[in-house]
């Protein structure tokens, strides 16, 4: 009895004689928890970004190039870095959308490593809405029992 049980990279289980031991290696490399995210990956990427209620910080290595060798434009919510010194090139578009501030962007690149700091609008911030109505803490004040 041999039965197939096909997997999301083409390869099938079967028997001992169909195993594949570079399987284990796509499935490993290829996995994702649910909602998307990945987790690990083989390689570090180059930039990375924290975000916060106030804005969103970006930290791209781009080792040789000078401060005249970097280029940042944002536009349409999309900021664009790019860079070329000799025969290294780079390029980079990172998507922060329409709730930041164009003229609240700041860089500064040190020691082969560019910092941006891109802070959201006012009106995009998160805001603490009070809540009306009766309130415990009221009635207790008041010498009211809630019973």
């Amino acid at each position: 009895m041999n039965t197939f049980i096909p997997f999301a990279n083409g390869r099938r289980a079967g028997s001992l004689l169909s195993w594949d031991p570079l399987r284990l290696v796509d499935d490993l490399l290829s996995w994702e928890p649910r909602g998307g995210e990945t987790v690990w990956a083989p390689y570090t990427p180059p930039i990375q970004i924290q975000n916060s209620d106030d804005g969103a910080t970006l930290t791209v290595d781009m080792p040789g190039l000078g401060p005249d060798d970097v280029e940042l434009t944002f536009q349409e919510g999309v900021l664009a870095i790019s860079g070329k010194r000799d025969q290294r090139s780079y390029a980079y578009r990172v998507t922060l959308g329409e709730s930041f501030d164009p003229d609240h962007i700041e860089a500064e690149l040190d020691r082969g490593v560019l910092t941006v700091h891109a802070y959201k609008k006012p009106e995009a911030k998160p805001r603490r809405i009070a809540l009306k109505g009766w309130s415990q803490q009221k009635s207790l004040e008041s010498g009211d029992k809630n019973e």
